[in-house]
């Protein structure tokens, strides 16, 4: 990493520029420099092979009779483009989730629990469930795709053993 030392004259404001003009005093040379450090750190790369901000392994409950995918904390990222204070005040709020492999988009509800876990329902089963045929185990990633305002999902690795086709 190296640092640099650059200094930035700067140009009179309108009101300073009024002032000078009236007063006859006009200076025709910048009135302020300030010295800045730009530091050359390289910005962290994106891995665009894999970039699941959220991987989650699931569980029964997922897969089951709640009809809903449990998340924690862990996995939902803030930085997700989402009404925050609407979720956090218990409100449900529509969620497009786009299923990379397959190209299709879901129309799901992400909602927050009295106990900070957050559901994404609302046809989940029938959407991602049974369509996809997922199982306790396997092994699903999420993230953020900004252009779209939308969740990214993936089945990134299958649970071993017998799979019903």
């Amino acid at each position: 990493m190296t640092t640099s030392t650059v200094f930035f004259d700067f140009m009179p404001s309108k009101e300073e520029e009024e002032k000078g003009v009236a007063s006859g005093e006009f200076p025709l040379t910048p009135i302020r420099a300030q010295r800045v450090e730009i530091r050359n750190t390289p910005p962290r790369l994106l891995d665009l092979l894999t970039p699941w901000e959220c991987r989650k392994i699931m569980t029964a409950s997922d897969v089951g009779h709640l009809g809903a995918l449990v998340l924690g904390i862990e996995h939902i990222q803030r930085h997700w483009g989402l009404d925050w204070t609407a979720i956090n005040r218990g409100t449900q709020v529509a969620v497009i989730i786009r299923d990379v492999e397959t190209r299709t988009d879901h129309n799901l509800l992400l909602r927050k629990t009295h106990d900070d876990a957050f559901l994404l329902h609302n046809n989940w089963l029938r959407d991602f469930v049974f369509r996809r045929n997922l199982k306790e185990g396997d092994t699903i990633g999420m993230y953020w795709n900004r252009t779209s305002s939308s969740i990214c999902f993936s089945v990134l690795k299958r649970a071993i053993g017998m799979r019903r086709e």
